[in-house]
């Protein structure tokens, strides 16, 4: 998606990943004369994890970090936490969206966990939940999750059948 947003801006994308996550990018990403004047930004969350700078670096490149935006978790009120209890399937498109669901949740990690991609899953395996309980696609993005919550909800059908 991130390409085709580029492109209709006339920037030409040189390469894309086959994932949209930094240790696949780091494993893809094509050899390259870098000098020392090689300088890469690096917009990102606040809470983005250093794997892509720190991969960058070990590549040769001067890498400059501009933490570009933050997200700070919602505060549920009673109904929203009352229609939450009531779910199961989580939906996650971040690490911070699980976060926030367990911080809102009292810790539920018995709902299904539906997420965009392996680092949400990554996350929901951390913090406690069972990786028969954790959805998420090969390749991260709208489609694929869209599977996953497919997949979620046909395991909880099978499960009451």
């Amino acid at each position: 998606a991130t390409s085709e947003a580029l492109e209709e801006y006339g920037i030409a994308v040189s390469f894309c990943p086959s994932k949209a996550i930094a240790t696949t990018l780091m494993l893809e990403l094509p050899a390259t004369r870098v000098t020392d004047a090689t300088r890469v930004l690096y917009p990102a969350s606040a809470k983005a994890r250093t794997t892509l700078e720190n991969g960058l670096r070990e590549r040769g490149f001067e890498v400059v970090r501009l933490n570009a935006y933050d997200t700070v978790s919602a505060h549920w009120t009673h109904i929203q936490r009352t229609n939450a209890e009531k779910c199961q399937v989580a939906c996650f498109g971040s690490p911070s969206a699980v976060d926030g669901w367990l911080r809102n949740s009292n810790n539920n990690t018995t709902v299904l966990a539906a997420c965009i991609g392996k680092t949400s899953a990554d996350v929901c395996r951390d913090r406690g939940w069972p990786k028969e309980c954790i959805f998420f696609p090969d390749k991260p993005g709208i489609e694929g999750w869209i599977n996953v919550v497919e997949e979620a909800v046909d395991a909880l059908v099978s499960e009451t059948a």
